[in-house]
């Protein structure tokens, strides 16, 4: 695939994403973007907060790899278990704030995407993704709709800086990308 061939060359601008993997993005102009996701074996776990919703629409190809997603409502209820966090940026770092809302996350449904399939979530819907085997990887396509983000859970989480990956962890991803494009 040609798109994970040229991640490779790119390997030493992906970055690491709050939710444990390694991702590279491009802007292609009028709100839309594309990017490569990677789960490396052995990466890190989800954090605490890991339900969540986009400002974008999603379209993803699984290249290698099968995650579960799972989506949900959220119902506002004053003495709920779940807390609402806005997610704001400054740089690379996210910021996740208490929006002052607490309520229940409500399950709407579940699903599988295997090596060779796609799945599209519109702005808006809550998710969580659990990648069940690895390495995953992932292109995605994006459309920005410009709507506040949100995401759920227990417990204040301290910035998480967007960083770039090391130089281990780089030529991890390479080798990835290119056993999966077949090189």
């Amino acid at each position: 695939m040609k798109a994970l061939i040229e991640a490779a060359d790119r390997v030493r601008e992906f970055r690491l994403h709050p939710l444990g993997f390694f991702y590279l993005q491009d802007g292609v102009g009028e709100g839309r973007a594309q990017r490569v996701h990677v789960w490396l074996p052995g990466g890190p776990d989800r954090p605490e907060n890991d339900r969540h919703q986009h400002s974008f629409d999603i379209e993803s190809l699984v290249a290698v790899g099968r995650m579960r997603s799972e989506l949900f409502s959220f119902e506002e209820e004053e003495g709920g278990r779940e807390v609402e966090f806005a997610v704001t940026y400054d740089g690379k770092a996210s910021i996740l704030s208490p929006s002052g809302r607490r309520g229940w996350l409500l399950p709407i449904a579940s699903f599988e995407t295997i090596t060779g399939a796609t799945y599209r979530l519109e702005a808006g819907v809550i998710h969580r993704v659990s990648v069940t085997e690895r390495p995953c990887i992932t292109l995605v396509q994006t459309q920005e709709r410009h709507i506040p983000i949100f995401s759920y859970g227990h417990e204040d989480e301290a910035a998480f800086d967007r960083r770039l990956c090391t130089e281990s962890e780089a030529e991890r991803i390479r080798c990835q990308l290119m056993d999966t494009a077949g090189r």
